[in-house]
């Protein structure tokens, strides 16, 4: 569905996705842009491709209209899981979006192959110091910028309190006490309920990904590396998961430290000892069916608004070796072929940054990409928020970043289904990487 709505009218139609800023007096074909008394030099509208929960959101664009009246939006918005087909197949047509937007680690895919215009002239002074290291590195390609990735996100551990009280267990609430996995798993233990393998209460249940999620799970593997380590190391190169140059996982997702995590994150699924389902239990956490669940940010709105019946608490991610997070949430992009990529590029840099970031932040407590706006927004300094901005800031990483992430995830999360269910970790690994290889190498 598209829509095109001026952007005076915005504030009266909560579904109108429209935005105004100034701009030149022709379009790309030289013809006459139309003009207002707001806009004598005209009018420019940015066509918009993005998900139903994508940039720019519909609040964002009435907020943008308060104090930008000359670029109209027209948004056209379709499930994201049809959002990167229709991404590629607009690259190829004669009527190019001006804005898209899509899921961060996509960046470097579609850079790779031309689908997007940098943003570096348009960027601020300063913007590259500013932002969160995880973000610089997600969506750059080639030592340039493809993406602002306004906001970011990683996971946290849930856990309901009134259980874990009952069951004496003190669950750490700051970064500097977080537990190993191995002081998780007994916690995990100790909280479950009922007979091993069919619990009545699970130690994790996950709420919405079924064992395999890579934002999730690789992070059992990558916990086991150690990136302060020799960069020849195997350690250093668990930790990153792939070669530096994005060409390779053979020996960085398949190492002995790798295997040694993957077999951990085997035990909290099957064995005598198990503490997690094998399979999403939907709304678990707010059911009582487990004692503690790993999500993001957005959860904490999700148990606001169901009015819960007991205390809950949130902790920082477990680890094996290394704490680690992963970072990355929705951005936004110029399509490489747009008419109107200045335009786009200023107004994708100012709802990026500055005033309209700092009140989108306040508003929704998302973490935003950049540091000096997270520690202007009271909110984000203070529990529970503030336990997803020291993650993300100090121990938040992208997933590996490459041109071919997508299909590196794939056989990734293959990998780590199999894995859960008892596959043999070092053969699971050494299957994946023998299908990621010659993908990487072209």
């Amino acid at each position: 569905m598209q829509r095109t709505v001026k952007a005076a009218t915005v504030a009266m139609a909560a579904s109108a996705l429209v935005l105004t800023a100034c701009s030149g007096g022709t379009n790309s074909a030289g013809d006459p842009l139309p003009t207002t008394a707001e806009c004598p030099e005209g009018v420019t509208t940015l066509k918009v491709l993005t998900s139903e929960f994508g940039f720019p959101k519909a609040g964002q664009i009435e907020d943008f209209a308060k104090v930008e009246q000359c670029i109209e939006f027209a948004v056209e918005r379709v499930p994201f899981a049809q959002l990167a087909e229709k991404i590629s197949v607009a690259a190829s047509s004669n009527n190019q979006p001006d804005i898209i937007g899509f899921d961060g680690p996509w960046t470097q895919n579609f850079a790779a192959q031309g689908l997007l215009a940098p943003l570096d002239e348009y960027l601020p002074q300063g913007w590259k110091d500013d932002v969160v290291p995880a973000t610089l590195t997600e969506q750059s390609y080639k030592d340039r910028l493809y993406g602002m990735g306004i906001q970011q996100d990683s996971l946290a551990l849930y856990y309901n309190k009134d259980m874990t009280d009952a069951a004496g267990i003190k669950v750490p609430t700051n970064l500097d006490e977080a537990w190993t996995w191995e002081e998780a798993r007994n916690a995990m233990a100790k909280c479950q309920q009922g007979p091993t393998g069919n619990p009545t209460v699970w130690g994790w249940a996950p709420n919405r990904y079924s064992p395999g999620n890579a934002y999730r799970d690789l992070l059992f593997l990558r916990s086991a590396g150690d990136p302060t380590a020799n960069k020849d190391s195997s350690a250093y190169k668990t930790f990153y998961a792939i070669s530096s140059d994005g060409k390779s996982a053979s020996g960085w997702l398949n190492t002995p430290e790798a295997v040694e995590g993957a077999k951990f994150f085997q035990s909290l699924f099957t064995g005598p000892h198990a503490v997690a389902s094998q399979t999403a239990i939907p709304n678990s956490l707010i059911d009582k069916r487990s004692c503690f669940d790993i999500e993001v940010v957005g959860m904490i709105d999700i148990l606001n608004k169901a009015k819960v019946d007991f205390k809950w608490g949130i902790a920082p991610l477990p680890y094996l070796k290394t704490p680690i997070a992963h970072t990355g949430s929705i951005t936004m992009g110029i399509p490489a072929k747009s008419k109107n990529k200045e335009a786009a590029g200023k107004t994708i840099v100012k709802m990026s940054t500055g005033d309209q970031l700092k009140l989108y932040s306040t508003k929704t407590f998302a973490q935003p990409a950049l540091k000096s706006t997270a520690a202007s927004v009271p909110a984000l300094n203070e529990f529970p928020y503030k336990l997803f901005t020291d993650q993300i800031q100090k121990i938040g990483v992208p997933r590996p970043p490459s041109p071919h992430y997508v299909q590196y995830e794939q056989y990734v999360v293959e990998a780590l289904k199999d894995i859960a269910t008892g596959a043999d970790p070092r053969g699971a690994l050494d299957k994946a990487v023998s299908r990621i290889d010659p993908i990487l190498s072209r």
